[in-house]
Protein backbone atom coordinates (compact mmCIF):
# COMPACT_ATOMS: atom_id res chain seq x y z
CA UNK A 1 0.00 0.00 0.00
CA UNK A 2 1.42 3.41 -0.97
CA UNK A 3 1.29 6.53 1.19
CA UNK A 4 0.53 9.42 -1.16
CA UNK A 5 0.90 13.15 -0.54
CA UNK A 6 -0.19 15.82 -3.03
CA UNK A 7 1.26 19.33 -3.32
CA UNK A 8 0.36 21.55 -6.27
CA UNK A 9 1.21 24.96 -7.77
CA UNK A 10 3.51 26.26 -5.00
CA UNK A 11 7.00 25.30 -3.76
CA UNK A 12 7.11 22.39 -1.31
CA UNK A 13 7.20 23.91 2.20
CA UNK A 14 9.68 22.84 4.88
CA UNK A 15 7.08 21.15 7.06
CA UNK A 16 6.02 18.89 4.18
CA UNK A 17 9.61 17.98 3.39
CA UNK A 18 10.06 17.00 7.06
CA UNK A 19 6.80 15.05 6.98
CA UNK A 20 7.89 13.14 3.87
CA UNK A 21 11.26 12.27 5.44
CA UNK A 22 9.66 11.15 8.71
CA UNK A 23 7.02 9.06 6.92
CA UNK A 24 9.65 7.35 4.76
CA UNK A 25 11.78 6.45 7.79
CA UNK A 26 8.76 5.38 9.86
CA UNK A 27 7.21 3.07 7.26
CA UNK A 28 10.04 1.54 5.22
CA UNK A 29 7.77 -1.26 3.98
CA UNK A 30 5.44 1.25 2.26
CA UNK A 31 6.28 3.36 -0.77
CA UNK A 32 5.89 7.08 -0.04
CA UNK A 33 4.88 9.13 -3.10
CA UNK A 34 4.52 12.85 -3.80
CA UNK A 35 2.21 14.01 -6.58
CA UNK A 36 3.26 17.46 -7.79
CA UNK A 37 3.22 19.80 -10.78
CA UNK A 38 6.11 22.17 -9.97
CA UNK A 39 9.09 20.32 -11.43
CA UNK A 40 11.77 22.81 -10.39
CA UNK A 41 10.89 22.54 -6.70
CA UNK A 42 10.28 18.80 -6.34
CA UNK A 43 12.30 17.70 -3.30
CA UNK A 44 15.20 15.28 -3.77
CA UNK A 45 14.60 12.86 -0.91
CA UNK A 46 15.99 9.34 -0.79
CA UNK A 47 13.34 6.66 -1.46
CA UNK A 48 10.67 9.26 -2.29
CA UNK A 49 8.73 8.47 -5.45
CA UNK A 50 7.68 11.57 -7.38
CA UNK A 51 4.86 11.68 -9.89
CA UNK A 52 4.19 14.59 -12.24
CA UNK A 53 0.48 15.31 -12.24
CA UNK A 54 -1.47 15.37 -15.49
CA UNK A 55 -3.66 18.50 -15.35
CA UNK A 56 -6.57 17.38 -17.51
CA UNK A 57 -9.63 19.23 -18.81
CA UNK A 58 -11.55 18.71 -15.58
CA UNK A 59 -9.12 21.02 -13.79
CA UNK A 60 -9.89 23.83 -16.24
CA UNK A 61 -13.61 23.16 -15.98
CA UNK A 62 -13.50 23.31 -12.18
CA UNK A 63 -11.34 26.44 -12.27
CA UNK A 64 -13.88 28.15 -14.55
CA UNK A 65 -16.74 27.22 -12.20
CA UNK A 66 -15.13 28.27 -8.93
CA UNK A 67 -15.41 31.92 -7.89
CA UNK A 68 -12.87 31.66 -5.08
CA UNK A 69 -9.95 34.14 -5.31
CA UNK A 70 -7.41 32.50 -7.62
CA UNK A 71 -4.44 34.47 -6.31
CA UNK A 72 -4.90 32.99 -2.81
CA UNK A 73 -2.00 30.60 -2.04
CA UNK A 74 -1.46 29.38 -5.58
CA UNK A 75 -5.20 28.98 -6.30
CA UNK A 76 -5.67 27.01 -3.08
CA UNK A 77 -9.40 26.36 -3.47
CA UNK A 78 -8.85 24.78 -6.86
CA UNK A 79 -5.83 22.67 -5.88
CA UNK A 80 -7.44 21.38 -2.69
CA UNK A 81 -10.26 19.97 -4.84
CA UNK A 82 -8.32 19.07 -7.98
CA UNK A 83 -5.86 16.94 -5.98
CA UNK A 84 -8.66 14.36 -5.97
CA UNK A 85 -8.46 14.31 -9.78
CA UNK A 86 -4.68 13.90 -9.41
CA UNK A 87 -5.19 10.91 -7.12
CA UNK A 88 -7.62 9.32 -9.57
CA UNK A 89 -5.17 9.78 -12.45
CA UNK A 90 -2.29 8.33 -10.43
CA UNK A 91 -4.23 5.28 -9.21
CA UNK A 92 -5.54 4.56 -12.71
CA UNK A 93 -2.06 4.73 -14.24
CA UNK A 94 -0.12 2.91 -11.52
CA UNK A 95 -2.84 0.41 -10.45
CA UNK A 96 -2.09 0.92 -6.76
CA UNK A 97 -3.92 0.84 -3.45
CA UNK A 98 -3.21 4.00 -1.46
CA UNK A 99 -3.56 5.96 1.74
CA UNK A 100 -3.69 9.65 0.86
CA UNK A 101 -2.40 11.90 3.64
CA UNK A 102 -2.77 15.67 3.69
CA UNK A 103 0.52 17.55 3.90
CA UNK A 104 -0.01 18.72 7.50
CA UNK A 105 -1.16 15.36 8.87
CA UNK A 106 1.20 13.08 10.79
CA UNK A 107 0.73 9.33 11.16
CA UNK A 108 1.35 7.25 14.27
CA UNK A 109 4.07 4.58 14.16
CA UNK A 110 1.35 1.92 14.61
CA UNK A 111 -0.86 3.24 11.80
CA UNK A 112 -3.32 0.37 11.01
CA UNK A 113 -2.60 -0.39 7.35
CA UNK A 114 -3.85 -3.96 7.80
CA UNK A 115 -7.27 -2.76 8.97
CA UNK A 116 -7.70 -0.85 5.70
CA UNK A 117 -6.76 -3.92 3.65
CA UNK A 118 -9.42 -5.92 5.47
CA UNK A 119 -12.24 -3.42 4.86
CA UNK A 120 -15.29 -4.64 2.97
CA UNK A 121 -15.58 -1.20 1.40
CA UNK A 122 -13.15 0.29 -1.12
CA UNK A 123 -13.08 3.91 0.09
CA UNK A 124 -12.69 5.48 3.53
CA UNK A 125 -12.39 9.02 4.89
CA UNK A 126 -13.70 11.10 7.83
CA UNK A 127 -16.99 12.98 7.96
CA UNK A 128 -16.69 15.79 10.51
CA UNK A 129 -20.08 17.54 10.40
CA UNK A 130 -23.47 17.53 8.72
CA UNK A 131 -21.97 19.57 5.89
CA UNK A 132 -18.32 18.50 5.61
CA UNK A 133 -16.12 15.57 4.88
CA UNK A 134 -12.35 15.93 4.96
CA UNK A 135 -9.49 14.36 3.02
CA UNK A 136 -7.03 14.38 5.93
CA UNK A 137 -6.64 10.59 5.59
CA UNK A 138 -8.27 8.81 2.65
CA UNK A 139 -8.09 5.14 1.75
CA UNK A 140 -8.60 4.36 -1.95
CA UNK A 141 -8.46 0.72 -3.04
CA UNK A 142 -8.61 1.09 -6.83
CA UNK A 143 -9.60 3.24 -9.80
CA UNK A 144 -13.32 2.66 -9.32
CA UNK A 145 -13.08 3.94 -5.75
CA UNK A 146 -11.07 6.95 -6.94
CA UNK A 147 -13.82 7.84 -9.42
CA UNK A 148 -16.36 7.81 -6.59
CA UNK A 149 -14.11 10.23 -4.73
CA UNK A 150 -14.21 12.75 -7.60
CA UNK A 151 -17.81 12.11 -8.65
CA UNK A 152 -19.41 15.25 -7.18
CA UNK A 153 -16.74 17.91 -7.75
CA UNK A 154 -17.97 19.33 -11.06
CA UNK A 155 -21.65 18.88 -10.21
CA UNK A 156 -21.37 20.69 -6.88
CA UNK A 157 -19.30 23.51 -8.38
CA UNK A 158 -21.98 23.95 -11.06
CA UNK A 159 -24.59 24.40 -8.34
CA UNK A 160 -22.47 26.59 -6.09
CA UNK A 161 -19.33 28.41 -7.26
CA UNK A 162 -18.23 28.83 -3.62
CA UNK A 163 -18.30 25.15 -2.77
CA UNK A 164 -15.17 23.38 -1.50
CA UNK A 165 -13.77 19.86 -1.55
CA UNK A 166 -15.00 19.38 2.04
CA UNK A 167 -18.60 20.11 1.03
CA UNK A 168 -18.20 17.91 -2.03
CA UNK A 169 -16.84 15.01 0.03
CA UNK A 170 -19.91 15.12 2.24
CA UNK A 171 -22.04 14.78 -0.92
CA UNK A 172 -19.86 11.88 -2.04
CA UNK A 173 -20.69 10.08 1.19
CA UNK A 174 -24.41 10.82 0.95
CA UNK A 175 -24.54 9.47 -2.61
CA UNK A 176 -22.26 6.44 -2.12
CA UNK A 177 -22.41 5.40 1.53
CA UNK A 178 -22.58 1.70 0.66
CA UNK A 179 -19.09 1.96 -0.83
CA UNK A 180 -17.57 4.18 1.87
CA UNK A 181 -16.26 3.28 5.30
CA UNK A 182 -16.40 6.18 7.73
CA UNK A 183 -13.23 6.73 9.71
CA UNK A 184 -13.79 7.20 13.46
CA UNK A 185 -13.12 10.79 14.53
CA UNK A 186 -13.54 10.73 18.32
CA UNK A 187 -14.34 8.52 21.29
CA UNK A 188 -16.75 5.61 21.52
CA UNK A 189 -19.14 7.65 23.67
CA UNK A 190 -22.15 9.54 22.30
CA UNK A 191 -21.77 12.23 25.00
CA UNK A 192 -18.61 13.44 23.24
CA UNK A 193 -20.56 14.57 20.16
CA UNK A 194 -23.03 17.33 19.29
CA UNK A 195 -25.42 18.23 16.46
CA UNK A 196 -25.32 14.66 15.20
CA UNK A 197 -28.08 12.22 14.36
CA UNK A 198 -28.42 8.73 15.78
CA UNK A 199 -27.50 6.99 12.54
CA UNK A 200 -24.18 8.86 12.26
CA UNK A 201 -23.39 8.11 15.91
CA UNK A 202 -23.98 4.42 15.25
CA UNK A 203 -21.77 4.45 12.14
CA UNK A 204 -18.94 6.20 13.98
CA UNK A 205 -19.15 3.73 16.87
CA UNK A 206 -19.04 0.81 14.43
CA UNK A 207 -15.96 2.41 12.88
CA UNK A 208 -14.33 2.63 16.33
CA UNK A 209 -14.77 -1.11 16.74
CA UNK A 210 -13.32 -1.82 13.28
CA UNK A 211 -10.15 0.23 13.79
CA UNK A 212 -9.86 0.26 17.59
CA UNK A 213 -8.66 3.82 17.32
CA UNK A 214 -9.33 7.31 15.96
CA UNK A 215 -8.32 9.44 12.96
CA UNK A 216 -8.23 13.20 13.40
CA UNK A 217 -10.38 14.95 10.82
CA UNK A 218 -9.27 18.45 11.77
CA UNK A 219 -10.62 19.40 15.21
CA UNK A 220 -8.22 17.56 17.51
CA UNK A 221 -4.96 18.78 16.01
CA UNK A 222 -6.24 22.29 15.36
CA UNK A 223 -7.54 22.63 18.92
CA UNK A 224 -4.49 21.32 20.77
CA UNK A 225 -1.59 22.38 18.52
CA UNK A 226 -3.03 25.61 17.13
CA UNK A 227 -4.50 27.19 14.01
CA UNK A 228 -2.66 28.03 10.80
CA UNK A 229 -0.94 31.41 11.48
CA UNK A 230 -1.44 32.44 7.84
CA UNK A 231 -5.20 32.61 8.40
CA UNK A 232 -4.95 35.45 10.96
CA UNK A 233 -1.82 37.35 9.89
CA UNK A 234 0.47 35.47 12.24
CA UNK A 235 -1.92 34.90 15.12
CA UNK A 236 -2.20 31.30 16.38
CA UNK A 237 -5.25 30.28 18.40
CA UNK A 238 -4.69 27.31 20.73
CA UNK A 239 -7.51 25.38 22.40
CA UNK A 240 -10.20 27.44 20.64
CA UNK A 241 -13.18 25.43 19.43
CA UNK A 242 -13.39 26.67 15.84
CA UNK A 243 -14.22 23.63 13.72
CA UNK A 244 -17.96 23.60 14.57
CA UNK A 245 -18.10 19.90 13.84
CA UNK A 246 -19.51 16.79 15.45
CA UNK A 247 -16.85 16.55 18.17
CA UNK A 248 -17.43 18.48 21.38
CA UNK A 249 -13.71 19.12 21.46
CA UNK A 250 -13.61 20.94 24.82
CA UNK A 251 -14.57 17.65 26.50
CA UNK A 252 -11.38 15.97 25.29
CA UNK A 253 -7.73 15.95 26.28
CA UNK A 254 -4.56 14.35 24.93
CA UNK A 255 -2.34 11.82 26.63
CA UNK A 256 1.15 11.08 25.33
CA UNK A 257 1.76 7.34 25.09
CA UNK A 258 5.51 6.65 25.37
CA UNK A 259 5.12 3.08 24.13
CA UNK A 260 3.47 4.31 20.92
CA UNK A 261 5.54 7.52 20.75
CA UNK A 262 2.28 9.21 19.84
CA UNK A 263 -0.84 10.60 21.50
CA UNK A 264 -4.10 9.07 22.68
CA UNK A 265 -7.30 11.06 23.04
CA UNK A 266 -9.48 10.74 26.13
CA UNK A 267 -12.39 12.28 28.00
CA UNK A 268 -11.41 15.06 30.39
CA UNK A 269 -13.97 14.06 33.00
CA UNK A 270 -13.75 10.29 32.54
CA UNK A 271 -10.14 9.51 31.59
CA UNK A 272 -10.86 5.78 31.35
CA UNK A 273 -12.76 6.57 28.13
CA UNK A 274 -9.82 6.70 25.74
CA UNK A 275 -8.77 5.91 22.19
CA UNK A 276 -5.49 5.65 20.30
CA UNK A 277 -4.97 8.39 17.74
CA UNK A 278 -3.62 7.06 14.44
CA UNK A 279 -3.33 10.46 12.76
CA UNK A 280 -3.11 14.04 13.89
CA UNK A 281 -3.91 17.07 11.74
CA UNK A 282 -1.45 19.89 12.56
CA UNK A 283 -2.67 23.08 10.80
CA UNK A 284 -0.19 25.24 12.73
CA UNK A 285 2.48 23.67 10.46
CA UNK A 286 5.40 24.18 12.85
CA UNK A 287 8.34 22.06 11.71
CA UNK A 288 8.88 20.56 15.15
CA UNK A 289 5.73 18.47 14.77
CA UNK A 290 6.92 16.96 11.49
CA UNK A 291 10.61 16.28 12.20
CA UNK A 292 11.22 12.75 13.49
CA UNK A 293 13.74 14.01 16.07
CA UNK A 294 11.38 16.54 17.68
CA UNK A 295 7.93 15.10 17.03
CA UNK A 296 7.67 13.04 20.23
CA UNK A 297 8.69 15.96 22.46
CA UNK A 298 6.26 18.29 20.65
CA UNK A 299 3.37 15.85 21.11
CA UNK A 300 4.32 15.41 24.76
CA UNK A 301 4.22 19.19 25.23
CA UNK A 302 0.74 19.70 23.79
CA UNK A 303 -0.51 16.70 25.77
CA UNK A 304 0.74 18.12 29.07
CA UNK A 305 -1.02 21.42 28.29
CA UNK A 306 -4.23 19.92 26.93
CA UNK A 307 -6.27 20.63 30.08
CA UNK A 308 -5.35 24.32 30.02
CA UNK A 309 -7.63 27.11 28.82
CA UNK A 310 -7.51 29.18 25.65
CA UNK A 311 -4.24 30.67 24.50
CA UNK A 312 -3.01 32.95 21.71
CA UNK A 313 0.47 33.18 20.22
CA UNK A 314 2.08 35.15 17.43
CA UNK A 315 4.26 33.73 14.66
CA UNK A 316 6.38 36.81 14.01
CA UNK A 317 7.82 35.37 10.80
CA UNK A 318 4.34 34.83 9.35
CA UNK A 319 3.10 38.19 10.66
CA UNK A 320 6.03 39.99 8.99
CA UNK A 321 5.51 38.14 5.73
CA UNK A 322 1.78 38.89 5.84
CA UNK A 323 2.47 42.60 6.35
CA UNK A 324 4.83 42.65 3.35
CA UNK A 325 2.30 40.87 1.11
CA UNK A 326 -0.50 43.16 2.27
CA UNK A 327 1.62 46.22 1.59
CA UNK A 328 2.53 45.04 -1.90
CA UNK A 329 -1.13 44.34 -2.63
CA UNK A 330 -2.08 47.91 -1.62
CA UNK A 331 0.69 49.37 -3.78
CA UNK A 332 -0.47 47.36 -6.81
CA UNK A 333 -4.04 48.49 -6.23
CA UNK A 334 -3.00 52.14 -6.09
CA UNK A 335 -0.93 51.77 -9.24
CA UNK A 336 -3.90 50.28 -11.07
CA UNK A 337 -6.14 53.12 -9.89
CA UNK A 338 -3.48 55.59 -10.98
Amino acid sequence: MEIVFVHLNTPVPKYLRHNLETTISRFPEHQVTLLHNVITNAPQISKLKRYLVNMDSRWKRLDSLYSHPKEFRGNFWLTSSARLFALEDYIDREKVEIIHVESDVILSPDFPFDKFRELKKSLAFPIISNERGVASVVYVRNGDAARILTSTLIEEATKNSQTTEMLSLRKVYENNSKHIQLLPIGLDDSRMYRNIDLNMIQELRKAQHIFNGTFDGVEIGQYFSGTDPRNRRGQVLIRHDLANGYIDIAKLMLDFDAKRNFVNVKSKNEPHITSRLFSLHVPVKQSRFFKAASQGKSLMDISSQSRNGRKQEISFQVAFRSAIVSGLRRIKKRLKLG
